[in-house]
């Protein structure tokens, strides 16, 4: 069954009136705490699983290919983020950077629906590889194979096979969710499933030696509510103090089961790794996440002594990525020390992709798992001469400019505000267990994280989703991912960049899929819920992506690939240049003295050569010189750019390079200098002491000498004690938003800024606001166009498919409307469909213009925030195509919940739920729109299901005008 749940969340305005609290807001739900402290309710060593494997029936089918078992993950969807903010498209990858990615070396099919599950979806393939072996897991399976040759060792086997003998439900279910970890720093498979039914446990099986068919130590974690989609990541540092194997869960409870918040763990993995049934466990839970993932450190090295374990999300509501640290103390677990509120990382500000992917051939489409970071969050640790201590990728799916899926990446830095020593001590048998290490006395550290880069991948009009990403040991980062878009079926693609490929770009993708693919058209849209990307733990190089697709088109006959490639290079002795300051300075040169910026030589692979510094394209009227030149091996010098404080204000791009033999390596700097503070602005709209001002006015001032951007207030008061609107925008206007409120007084001011600091401030403006909907001062109606449906059709059409259309009617029972109106029924059946009407001109000197009509919506909803079927108002400018409009626009009927992930406008804000009091006059801001043609389309869809519990249902309007308010002779 496929369980539809829904977040609560705030509405546009709401979220834009907390402003600076909403990171505060979201920590709401998971206040500092306790840790919950647990163990192991079973736990004992296996058999070797070749053995037991010889005595295991054949698993039995689930399902079919025409009638597929869909795996029964809550898919809680957080799709509310298109009412936020805009994104800022300017630095996404839009085409290719004409640079191919490395070739595919290996590739090989591995398990498929008819080997393992026999009929569900999605596979949720994962994978990872080890010295020797590659294990893939998918719902609900595993195999091993050779990982050169994708020789079989150890065909299709059921997931909870780890388990048999063990009793409890991990040995009793098959419930899926599996995932395979290497431990390459402990040489051991770490194996993983949940229980998805009462009493709800993790189940981890960790073998104890490389082979991946020999014995394993079992472990059942119970939980006290249902913990979904569970990712496990492992984590060590040179101390072991806070060694772990990381786990998250999405907690669900109740009846209808809601969620609860995820929970994010540590698994006390020394003692796990010599199969101590005492080994503890950490869990903080209620924290409000969704999506959230543990940070998996892969690689030989562990990180810097007394690194705590991370864990990371993505803040849908402020665009940014949030840390949690979790710095242990395994001695007494409950002194665990919880980072909360977590760290907030800025980035570019994007959208998540909420809506479906297209296939070729058929109308089924794919769910893009908007909501969640996608497994794994990899990270690498590298030397401390290395540029990077370690590196963190992560991928997600972001929406396009041009509205399609596209896969953003982000690579973080993390490193200890301090390196410290580690105190040699006596440690065999020190807990009592040959081998396992006594804590070090080095104090547990909070990594700082930083961005070092990112991109938005989309570099055509195709969808791009379902990523997996990592870094190998020359600091490479691979990513592959899926592929899909009207014109094609669903591909397996990888791409990837050096540190030395232009910044925020990936290479051009290479295809790992098989000559032959086809679309899936099964109606669940379910698409795996993750795919994989891992290094070769021996050469520290070759990335092992895999993932599903589909070799004819069908209703669910999945496959699933591993594919493996390496870039060249990699391995060889090299360096870069890294900007210890920041690589931007901004001065002003009231003030500031000649800028300067800390610049390192990081080495990998055990470069040692000499580097010779130079600066390159600097500012006119300027020099570039060096503390220390050449630098020998890992070392530091400072640059310091003379006159860079006395040169004109402006911004100015320039880099140091670096050369050692053939290599040559440049970092880019930045530099933005102000003469002095800019002067006051002169306000110009709206008019000082004006009345009868729209509730949404547009400010205007003139520029100021200097500026480089403005804040913007207003308040209910002249000494603004009381500031009710505030922003910082470059250039001289700003539409207000949220709407401000009707018939009242209001005072605005405007402050320049640059490098300087803040400016002289404007005189204070009062303006007044009128009634919505009412022309402002000065201004009279016109009513541009007007129909109250009495008269025919009068150049609407319809537009659409899926059962009854729109028509014009005799008003419902119920509705509160009356005469002729148009209207269009909640359908039971799979619809979309369109009221489009005439096109409409308006005047190009219109001041104010708005939207009217009488109104009654009322769909089959999710609950009081969602909406399975649900309405939209759309708009079409000229010849372009229709476009949303935005729930900023709406004044006296706001869209009122989210739309479904199994319809085309999934996670838009829109109407379903029936008008508080009868019908209503919905009035709507047309300024965006002054001197444009436009039409119209009001827009009802549904899935194939139920329709509003009462009745009327559907969507009906009446007496419609849009009027233009013009200036009065």
């Amino acid at each position: 069954m496929y369980l539809r749940y829904r977040l609560s969340i705030l509405g546009a305005a709401a979220m834009l009136a907390l402003g600076s609290t909403a990171q505060a807001a979201s920590q709401a739900a998971a206040p500092n705490q306790a840790p919950d402290i647990r163990y192991a309710v079973r736990a004992d060593v296996s058999a070797p699983m070749r053995d037991i494997i010889r005595m295991m029936p054949p698993s039995e089918a689930v399902g079919s290919a025409s009638a597929p078992f869909e795996m029964p993950n809550i898919l809680l969807k957080r799709s509310d983020y298109p009412t936020i903010f805009a994104p800022d498209y300017s630095k996404s990858q839009n085409s290719p950077m004409g640079t191919s990615a490395p070739s595919i070396d290996v590739s090989y099919d591995a398990l498929t629906q008819a080997t393992a599950c026999g009929g569900c979806l999605p596979p949720d393939t994962n994978g990872d590889v080890s010295d020797v072996h590659y294990i893939q897991t998918v719902n609900s399976h595993w195999a091993v194979y050779e990982k050169t040759t994708g020789a079989v060792v150890q065909g299709s086997t059921p997931g909870n096979s780890f388990y048999v003998g063990f009793g409890g439900k991990c040995e009793t279910t098959n419930s899926g969710d599996p995932t395979a970890l290497w431990d390459a720093r402990a040489q051991r498979w770490v194996i993983s499933q949940f229980v998805t039914s009462a009493p709800f446990a993790q189940c981890v099986a960790v073998s104890t030696s490389p082979d991946p068919l020999g014995s394993y130590y079992r472990y059942e974690f119970q939980w006290p509510i249902f913990g979904d989609y569970p990712k496990m990541g492992v984590w060590t540092e040179d101390s072991t103090a806070q060694n772990a194997y990381t786990l998250i869960t999405h907690d669900f409870g109740g009846s209808p089961q809601t969620f609860q918040g995820a929970s994010l763990i540590s698994l006390e993995r020394d003692k796990m790794l010599v199969g101590d049934p005492t080994a503890a466990v950490v869990r903080f839970a209620g924290i409000d996440a969704y999506g959230v993932q543990p940070v998996h450190l892969s690689g030989l090295n562990a990180a810097p002594g007394g690194s705590c374990p991370s864990f990371v999300h993505f803040e849908f509501s402020t665009a940014q990525y949030r840390f949690w640290d979790m710095c242990l103390d395994w001695e007494t677990p409950a002194n665990t020390v919880f980072t909360n509120p977590p760290a907030f990382i800025d980035t570019d500000v994007y959208v998540p992709y909420g809506g479906a992917i297209a296939q070729l051939g058929t109308t089924s489409q794919l769910d893009a798992f908007g909501s969640n970071t996608m497994y794994r969050a990899t990270a690498r640790a590298f030397l401390p001469t290395a540029p990077n201590r370690i590196s963190l990728v992560i991928n997600h799916v972001i929406q396009s400019e041009a509205g399609q899926a596209g896969v953003r990446w982000v690579h973080f830095n993390m490193k200890p505000s301090a390196e410290y020593p580690i105190t040699t001590v006596d440690r065999i048998f020190g807990n009592g267990f040959d081998g396992v290490d006594l804590p070090n006395s080095v104090p547990a550290t909070q990594l700082v994280k930083s961005v070092i880069d990112q991109g938005n991948f989309t570099p055509d009009g195709d969808s791009r989703w379902m990523g997996g990403i990592a870094i190998d040991g020359s600091g490479n980062i691979g990513l592959g991912y899926s592929k899909s878009s009207a014109t094609i079926n669903p591909k397996i693609m990888i791409t990837g960049r050096t540190p030395f490929d232009p910044a925020g770009m990936m290479r051009d993708e290479v295809s790992c899929t098989p000559g032959t693919t086809g679309s899936q058209t099964s109606t669940s849209g379910r698409w795996g819920d993750y795919a994989s990307m891992s290094v070769d733990p021996v050469d520290q190089c070759r990335f092992y992506f895999t993932t599903e697709y589909l070799a004819t088109t069908s209703g669910a006959s999945w496959r699933t690939r591993v594919c493996s490639f390496t870039f060249d290079g990699c391995g060889d002795p090299d360096f870069s240049l890294v900007n210890e300051t920041p690589a931007r300075v901004e001065v002003c040169s009231a003030t500031d003295s000649d800028p300067t910026w800390d610049i390192r030589v990081g080495v990998l692979n055990g470069f040692n050569g000499s580097v010779l510094l130079a600066a390159m394209d600097v500012p006119p009227g300027t020099s570039g010189s060096t503390s220390v030149n050449p630098v020998l091996g890992a070392g530091t010098s400072v640059f310091t750019l003379s006159n860079g404080a006395s040169i004109a204000a402006g911004e100015y791009d320039f880099s140091v390079n670096g050369t050692s033999g053939p290599l040559t390596r440049g970092t880019s700097l930045e530099l933005g200098v102000s003469t002095a503070a800019a002067s006051a602005p002169a306000l110009l709209s709206p008019a000082n002491n004006s009345t009868g001002n729209k509730v949404l006015p547009t400010l205007s001032w003139n520029a100021a000498a200097g500026a480089l951007n403005y804040n913007v207030e207003i308040a209910t008061d002249v000494a603004f004690s009381n500031i009710v609107r505030i922003a910082t925008v470059s250039g001289t206007t700003w539409k207000v938003t949220p709407s401000l409120a009707e018939s009242t007084p209001y005072y605005w001011r405007v402050t320049p800024n640059n490098y300087c600091g803040a400016g002289a401030t404007s005189v204070v403006y009062r303006f007044d606001t009128g009634i919505i909907g009412q022309c402002p001062s000065g201004t009279a109606a016109t009513n541009v166009f007007a129909d109250d449906f009495q008269g025919g059709v009068n150049g609407w059409t319809t537009v659409g498919t899926g059962g009854t259309n729109w028509t014009q009617q005799t008003a419902p029972a119920g509705s509160g409307l009356s005469t002729t109106v148009w209207g269009v029924p909640n359908n039971a059946t799979t619809s979309d469909r369109g009221l489009v009407s005439p096109s409409i001109a308006i005047p190009a000197n219109s001041q104010a213009t708005f939207l009217t009509y009488d109104t009654w919506h009322n769909f089959e909803d999710d609950g009081p925030t969602g909406c399975y079927d649900n309405a939209t108002l759309d708009i079409k400018v000229g010849a372009g195509a229709f476009t949303y409009v935005h729930g900023s626009s709406l004044y006296t009927d706001p869209y009122d919940g989210i739309a479904a992930s199994n319809l085309p406008n999934a996670g838009l804000m829109v109407w379903c739920h029936t008008p508080p009091s009868g019908a209503i006059t919905s009035i709507v801001d047309m300024d965006d729109y002054v001197g444009q043609s436009v039409q119209l389309r009001y827009r009802a869809l549904s899935d194939a299901n139920t329709v509003a519990a009462t009745t009327p249902t559907g969507f009906y309007i009446d007496n419609l005008v849009l009027k233009a308010c013009v200036p009065t002779p």
